[in-house]
């Protein structure tokens, strides 16, 4: 009688596990240094939300700067850019600010769906 109810869980944690890993979302964020920027949310791969998000930065020089599951922000101060990324988009707005002292206007600030 145990071994169907341990095979029955194994299936079932198997299934699961497959499930969780379809739902995963991907973003990422691209700037460059002439100021421009792209932010991409809910890819299923990261080379995806990467190839995405240096298309919509627009410039020759983008680069990726960050790719992430949860959530993303850009931040400006003084035509300096900086990003941050973390579980909420709370999180990654602090982050994005603390990298210019605390101080800056958001650009941006996504989240993925289903992570």
């Amino acid at each position: 009688m145990l071994k169907p109810t341990v095979l029955g869980l194994l299936i079932l944690s198997t299934i699961l596990l497959t499930h969780a890993q379809a739902a995963q979302r991907y973003g990422a964020i691209a700037i460059s240094q002439s100021g421009d920027w792209g932010v991409t949310t809910n890819y299923l791969s990261v080379d995806s939300a990467e190839r995405e998000a240096l298309r919509s930065c627009g410039d020759v020089n983008c680069s990726i700067r960050v790719s992430f599951r949860g959530c993303g922000a850009i931040a400006e101060r003084d035509r300096t850019l900086a990003w941050g990324v973390a579980s909420s988009s709370v999180r990654a707005r602090d982050q994005a600010l603390r990298a210019l002292e605390g101080q800056g206007e958001i650009l941006a600030e996504v989240c993925n769906q289903a992570n």
